[in-house]
């Protein structure tokens, strides 16, 4: 086995800690909501979301992988280019997530993919046709996301007639709206492994078709060790949790506890945006959706006056900073790997 072989190993097993780092990171999607209403225990709530992840990671298709795959140019890959994406999308993460910033690992990722494209072959490194399309859905999902959230809510709302009494548990249907909570919040974590986890799959597929294709691997099609190896590793992270972003998500987005209408309609809303981007190939953020969800949800039950402003714009500043921070990591990761490849 030669180095080149042994780095290519070593990049997949990296691409599998990236998926990982996701699932924890991002558990506060799934559980945030159904913790802080008490409408499931916490370990019961991260348990269920580790097991939803893995299936909708195995069980959706692969439309968003293939999209990944078609960011960087098929003569622009390499293994530097690939291990740069990984080690700038693990650094961002692990950071904002240390800080229990909601920030997206979908932004971290294709920031990561220009950054280090851009560092090998200039902008012949990107394919921008790929990249606009991306860069639009994650722009329009979390906007998708407050509508969505705030409709679902305010209907949820007047059903249970919980608005003449904002966050109280004593609402008409207090069993059935827990039990709605539960299955939205259970329908994010199948949408969250069907597009989140999609996006390392297409980043291994990347690295067989590339340095492995003498054994038959090629760019078009994931193959099935791929798509359950992805699926193990996010549902195990998730399971591990991210309590720091579970309680930014839960407790600071709203200045008010969150009622369960308001989970149902943020967590339904998000699932429903996320399945549908799965399904089309758009490699959305989760995070995003869901806690544009979160603000627009606390509308219908508390008025504007009652979101966080401090929580929403250090947010906000996250999600600005992410891509370009992502790119320039990728960007600087790649050359120092280039030099060491060279020497």
């Amino acid at each position: 086995m030669n180095w080149d072989t042994i780095v290519a190993v070593l990049a997949i097993v990296l691409a599998l800690g990236f998926d990982f780092v996701n699932g924890f990171h991002d558990t506060a999607n799934a559980v945030a909501t159904v913790i802080y209403t008490k409408a499931l225990r916490p370990a019961i709530a991260i348990t269920m979301s580790g097991i939803l992840n893995f299936a909708g990671a195995v069980m959706v298709g692969t439309a968003v992988a293939m999209v990944i795959t078609k960011i960087i140019p098929r003569e622009t890959v390499s293994l530097p280019v690939i291990i740069s994406v990984l080690l700038a999308a693990l650094m961002w993460n692990l950071i904002t997530w240390w800080y229990g910033l909601p920030v997206s690992s979908s932004h971290c990722l294709i920031g990561s993919l220009f950054g280090a494209g851009v560092a090998a072959n200039g902008f012949n490194g990107v394919s921008w046709h790929e990249l606009n399309k991306v860069i639009l859905a994650l722009l329009l999902s979390p906007i998708a996301g407050f509508a969505v959230g705030a409709l679902l809510t305010w209907i949820a709302l007047h059903f249970s007639d919980e608005k003449k009494n904002p966050g109280s548990r004593n609402e008409p249907h207090p069993v059935m709206m827990r039990w709605l909570h539960i299955l939205s919040s259970a329908s994010v974590s199948f949408t969250h492994g069907s597009n989140d986890g999609q996006k390392t799959m297409g980043i291994i597929t990347l690295i067989l078709a590339a340095h492995f294709s003498h054994l038959g691997y090629t760019y078009d099609k994931v193959p099935m060790w791929v798509m359950a190896s992805a699926a193990l590793a996010i549902g195990l992270g998730t399971v591990i949790g991210g309590w720091r972003i579970i309680r930014t998500v839960g407790t600071k987005i709203s200045r008010e506890r969150l009622s369960h209408s308001q989970g149902f309609g943020a967590s339904m809303g998000t699932a429903l945006i996320i399945l549908i981007a799965s399904r089309i190939g758009a490699p959305i953020s989760t995070t995003h959706t869901l806690s544009s969800a979160v603000a627009g949800g606390t509308i219908p039950v508390y008025g504007a006056s009652k979101l966080n402003v401090r929580t929403v714009n250090l947010i906000l500043l996250a999600w600005v900073m992410t891509l370009p921070v992502a790119a320039t990591l990728a960007a600087v990761s790649y050359h120092l790997l280039h030099l060491l490849w060279r020497s």
